[in-house]
């Protein structure tokens, strides 16, 4: 059944791919402007905001993207394997509400969404974008923190860190997902064996700390300052938190937030010397702004929660309006499957109510974290496949009652 979901994720992300012509020609991020410029010989540099900039991103897709275009001069390798990480996607929804509801109907289902999802089929064939690693990654550390679960062994508690580490390389909000699932695994966990775990967890941290300090050293050498990963973290934080602020890039489908600014303040970004300085530039400006008006930014803040979970006015400017109402009814109903699986999980009590607990863990703590910033259509779709395991068990929960009924009708007959 896993290989038969994976295998349909990626033929329909493949097909989307032939059809919309993105397998060849994708529409491109700044992940190909950097990969471009790396095997040009200038590093892992792009030019934004008027100077170059040598930590735009975290690297992984733009790594992965340069060797794809270095071996066969095109962008063939990064789009199959953005469709295989979409399809492996699939393979691990499908895993985790199996390991929540049991039996293989909400498995199936839970792939199914994932491999017919709109966005992620589009993300993953048309558009040369990390959304299909990023997703890949916080699904493999959720279903990683449920094997630890099973059982607290030093390689799996290994095979987390690894996760961790290298899916902040793509998306770095997954580090979060490593103390919160500690915690999980350390409240469940018997208290004789809390020791032993918590000894795995801490190895567990040192390997993703392996994993991320060179890329993290490299960034503090170039700067001359601790930089973890990117140097755009204050821009993002600006983005949502100014006088103009609507909590999303876009002001409306013609204007950004960015474009908000006065001539003069823009002069004076341009201004400065280096990335550092334009990064302190946005800091200083948000950090007056929520010092003057906390109230706002608190507002701000739950306007945003409320975005990431439905959708902003601005959500979808830039498609077709057919578009975003179609990928609304679908998001409405898995909602609303969401919602029964929430059911389901009550009336089978644990472990499923722990696994549970999990979930919503991740779930609730990773959409706090992105509603600080700025929130855009796209940043759900990092962790909507893990609402999508609950959506598979609602599925499942009312074919199964569905059938029960039509069962008990026949059998009065």
């Amino acid at each position: 059944m896993l290989w038969a979901i994976g295998v349909c994720a990626f033929v329909v992300r493949l097909g989307a791919g032939i059809w919309t012509g993105g397998l060849w020609h994708p529409e491109l991020w700044e992940y190909d402007r950097i990969a471009k410029s790396i095997l040009a010989g200038r590093g892992f540099s792009m030019t934004y905001l008027g100077i170059t900039y040598y930590s735009y991103v975290t690297p992984l897709h733009a790594w992965a993207s340069a060797a794809g275009f270095w071996s066969t001069g095109s962008y063939v390798p990064i789009m199959l394997a953005q469709m295989a990480a979409g399809a492996a996607l699939a393979v691990a929804v499908a895993c985790i509400s199996q390991r929540i509801f049991g039996g293989w109907m909400s498995a199936a289902l839970a792939g199914i969404f994932v491999a017919i999802h709109p966005g992620f089929v589009l993300y993953n064939s048309a558009k040369a974008h990390s959304l299909a690693f990023d997703a890949l990654f916080f699904a493999l550390a959720l279903l990683q923190s449920i094997r630890l679960a099973d059982r607290p062994t030093l390689r799996r508690a290994l095979v987390f860190g690894l996760i961790i580490g290298i899916g902040t390389l793509s998306r770095g909000t997954i580090l979060l997902m490593g103390p919160l699932g500690g915690l999980w695994l350390l409240a469940r966990s018997p208290r004789e064996c809390r020791k032993l775990l918590f000894r795995n967890l801490v190895l567990a941290g040192l390997v993703a700390a392996v994993i991320i300090a060179p890329w993290t050293i490299r960034n503090s050498l170039l700067h001359h300052r601790f930089v973890l990963l990117i140097s755009t973290e204050s821009e993002d934080f600006w983005l949502g938190n100014n006088p103009n602020a609507t909590g999303h890039t876009l002001i409306d489908s013609e204007h950004t937030v960015f474009m908000s600014l006065p001539p003069e303040e823009r002069t004076e970004l341009y201004r400065q010397p280096n990335e550092m300085a334009q990064a302190d530039w946005f800091s200083q400006r948000s950090r007056a702004f929520v010092k003057a008006h906390p109230g706002e930014f608190l507002r701000l803040w739950v306007l945003k929660f409320f975005h990431f979970w439905w959708y902003a006015q601005q959500t979808g400017a830039k498609y077709p309006g057919s578009w975003f109402y179609l990928y609304m009814i679908f998001y409405s109903a898995m909602l609303i499957l969401a919602a029964m699986g929430v059911w389901r999980i009550i009336k089978l009590g644990p472990p499923a109510t722990h696994l549970g607990w999990l979930v919503g863990i991740f779930l609730v703590g990773l959409s706090l974290l992105q509603s600080v910033y700025h929130v855009d259509g796209r940043h759900r779709w990092g962790i909507e496949p893990i609402l999508l395991t609950l959506s598979g068990g609602g599925a499942a929960f009312l074919i199964e009652r569905l059938l029960r009924k039509k069962s008990r009708a026949a059998t009065m007959d």
